[in-house]
């Protein structure tokens, strides 16, 4: 998942990216000039205390000098004793300046300056700085019996292990400071995917549970908000399927009266024009009212069907009734979950839709991995590409004849909509490249039993 579209991992990103920030700026503030004392560049000491250094040792027998070497040996300089210093591979300009310094404050004493080059010396360069401690320096002093006084700038060996640990533990630290702070991102942001997938659900259905009040005060907030939002808009809709239900009621007892009173119209043109009038209000009042009962309803009446078997009886009977529709399908099953009711009154309306523009219907039925297509197109002109976005829309036709006959109601295209999202599906139109309109219907695919 990308980083950009997950808000746990995006703070988590912008933590670790902080602490990746503050270690650079500590290695950038390694590389800047040293500001200590500048008498002892390098970390090394004063020219006069390693001139007291040197007189001391050449006092002291050489058996009791390693004592010495460990009185001395415990700061952020190395002390040691050598009997050969080795030659000098690698100087430069500071070095041999650095030399000249210590040479003069150690009158009659043989002095050697030695350093390996840094490897970043064109950045970190040749001067004293604390970015020079993976570059040491060593200052060697010739003792009277012909030992020789080492003098690295790198921290002893008790100081080096000491911030070894320090360091190792403050390392630690920080990866369990960014594993709570991680879990406790993700223990923040877990709410707020609970709630995404509720509002998910809930465009689905309306019969999604409410979505769980936890987490910190502002996402209960907005939990609790999205709770009420939900049970007020199930509210609404079943209020308005209850109006649309007791409309149709008593718009059919009307219309049954009103019937029967046509057919004392005296004259066969009237009457018949009267009664088809009739039909098509109440074809128009059947079709509003499973409209709103699929928007409002849930889809608890789902079984396993077989597409091909199901669309391939649809196709039949349409053929009977002389209607120029071609079948086309897989040998193998294709599992969905629907009712044989909503899949017909879908295919129906999309092959009714089909003949309404064109002379031809093909119908085919197209298996992938995770779904199951029913594609149903025509050889008609197509439609408009301004007007494909609003198909499906209620009431909406592209026909501004009044007539069903000729443009419809503008409730058919909502219908296969609304059942297709009922039943998990989806529906898309478009115009295909050969010409004619498609319409697509997707379902989830089951599982073969």
């Amino acid at each position: 998942m990308p980083v950009s579209t997950n808000l746990s991992l995006r703070i988590s990103a912008i933590l670790l990216g902080g602490f990746v920030l503050f270690q650079i700026l500590l290695v950038v503030l390694l590389t800047l000039p040293s500001r200590g004392d500048a008498e002892r560049p390098y970390n090394l000491p004063r020219p006069e205390q390693v001139r007291a250094m040197a007189a001391v040792f050449d006092l002291t027998p050489r058996v009791e000098r390693p004592a010495l070497v460990g009185t001395f040996n415990g700061s952020l300089y190395s002390v040691g004793l050598v009997d050969v210093v080795p030659a000098v591979t690698e100087s430069s300009a500071s070095l041999e300046q650095l030399r000249q310094v210590y040479a003069g404050a150690l009158a009659g004493r043989v002095v050697r300056a030695a350093g390996r080059r840094p490897l970043l010396s064109r950045l970190i360069g040749e001067g004293p700085r604390p970015a020079r401690f993976f570059a040491p320096v060593r200052l060697a002093v010739a003792l009277r019996d012909g030992q020789w006084l080492t003098i690295d700038s790198t921290p002893s060996a008790a100081v080096r292990g000491y911030l070894r640990q320090r360091s190792t533990m403050g390392a630690i630290g920080g990866l369990i400071v960014l594993g709570a702070l991680g879990l406790a991102v993700r223990q923040t942001t877990r709410p707020l995917i609970r709630l995404s997938d509720g509002v998910r659900h809930f465009s689905q259905g309306l019969d999604a549970p409410d979505v769980p009040v936890e987490g910190p005060q502002e996402i209960r907030a907005l939990a609790h908000a999205f709770n009420d939002m939900k049970a007020r808009i199930g509210g609404l809709m079943a209020e308005r399927t209850r109006m649309l239900a007791a409309i149709a009621h008593d718009m059919r007892t009307y219309l049954t009266r009103l019937r029967l009173r046509a057919e004392f119209i005296a004259d066969s043109a009237q009457r018949e024009a009267a009664v088809r009038d009739l039909d098509e209000m109440t074809s128009l009042l059947a079709d509003t009212m499973l409209l709103a009962r699929e928007d409002a309803e849930a889809a608890s009446d789902a079984v396993p069907l077989d597409a091909v078997e199901q669309v391939r009886a649809i196709v039949d009977i349409r053929t009977e009734m002389g209607d120029a529709v071609v079948f086309e399908a897989p040998a193998t099953p294709a599992r969905l979950l629907c009712t044989p009711i909503a899949l017909r009154r879908m295919l129906a309306n999309l092959i009714d839709n089909g003949l309404r523009h064109g002379s031809q219907v093909t119908v085919r039925v197209l298996i992938e991995p995770a779904t199951v297509q029913l594609v149903v197109t025509d050889n008609g002109p197509g439609v408009p590409a301004k007007a494909l976005a609003r198909l499906g829309e209620p009431f909406h036709r592209l026909d501004p004849s009044r007539d069903r006959e000729s443009g419809g109601a503008g409730l058919g295209l909502a219908i296969v909509r609304a059942l297709a999202q009922r039943y998990r599906g989806e529906v898309t139109f478009d115009n295909r490249p050969e010409g004619g309109f498609r319409a697509t219907l997707r379902f989830p695919r089951l599982p073969e039993a």
